[in-house]
This record gives C-alpha cells, structure tokens and sequence, in this order.
C-alpha cells in the first residue's frame, strides 16, 4: 500500500524528505492536472492514502467531496498548504512526528 501527495513543489519536496513515496507537485492548483492526477490515484488499488495541500482540496472540492460520498479507500487527507512568510505546517508537522527541527 503506497501513500501519494497531490500539492505544491515545496510542499510535496517536504513530504518527499518524510518518507512519501509518491509525489505530484503541481505549480497551478486551478489547473485540470491536479483533478486528472486525483483522478489516476483514485482508481488504483496500491495507493491506500492520498494526502493533498489546502489549495488543491480548494480547487477541486467538489470532486473530492463526490468520491468520498461513494467511496472509503483510498483515504484523503487534506494537508496545510505553505503560505509565504509563514512558519512552515509541514516542517511542523515532520518536527512532531520524527522528533527533528529541519530549517533550509
């Protein structure tokens, strides 16, 4: 069973460093790509987890909400997105799990 992220490039080389082992990094979350690659993922059977940014879960809402209404794998978990400026949610998020403060 395989985990997949659907999200931003910085994001998804974040959850790539976490051990993810399948990565989408899309550049515009309002493009047709990020549907077409959920889409993909929905229909395969090794992907058990699909994580995705905000953005991405914003952009494609009503889609998502259609597959989760009729289906339960695989699971979708909606991620924070990186906002400019900001402390970064993943970065946080790896700091809990694994117990390291990763800063670039």
């Amino acid at each position: 069973m395989n985990i997949a992220a659907v999200g931003d490039p910085e994001t998804c080389s974040w959850l790539k460093l976490a051990g993810v082992g399948e990565i989408y990094p899309i550049e515009d979350e309002t493009e047709r790509t990020a549907l077409s690659i959920l889409t993909d993922l929905w229909q395969r059977e090794d992907v058990s987890i699909i994580l995705i940014t905000s953005k991405i879960a914003e952009g494609n809402h009503q889609p998502i909400s259609n597959y989760m209404a009729k289906n339960l794998y695989p699971v979708i978990l909606e991620i924070p997105s990186q906002v400019k400026g900001s402390k970064d949610p993943v970065a946080e998020l790896i700091r809990q799990a694994v117990g390291i403060k990763l800063e670039f």
